[in-house]
């Protein structure tokens, strides 16, 4: 039975054994308590992992075709106007229908009273 408040205890414990049982090790790990813990790694792999990631986000950005600037401009103005027109549409739509439904409500209390 192991004491409590030794460094295995603490690896066992947040390994999820509160037996007191020993846990056999991971590949790479050389058992030297919690130190040597599976806990102690996955943080150093997780931070290799966050680097690698951005090492290849920066890698793949230098890859990006960007467009000129005159292609950016050119586009930025196709959407704004196209974006004006759809909007004077459907504001013309928009009253076009108010008032056509105006009409069948008006017509529809004439007719039924």
């Amino acid at each position: 039975m192991a004491t409590l408040g030794t460094q295995d205890d603490t690896a066992d414990t947040l390994r999820g054994t509160t037996t007191g049982e020993t846990t056999a090790n991971e590949p790479g790990e050389d058992g030297g308590g919690f130190a040597g813990s599976a806990l102690a790694t996955k943080p150093l792999n997780w931070i290799a992992r966050v680097k690698q990631f951005w090492h290849e986000v920066a890698l793949e950005m230098k890859r990006v075709s960007w467009p000129a600037r005159t292609e950016v401009v050119n586009t930025t103005v196709i959407v704004v106007v196209a974006v004006f027109f759809f909007a004077a549409y459907l504001f013309v739509a928009d009253i076009l229908f108010t008032y056509i439904i105006q009409g069948l409500e008006w017509g529809a209390q004439k007719l039924f009273g």
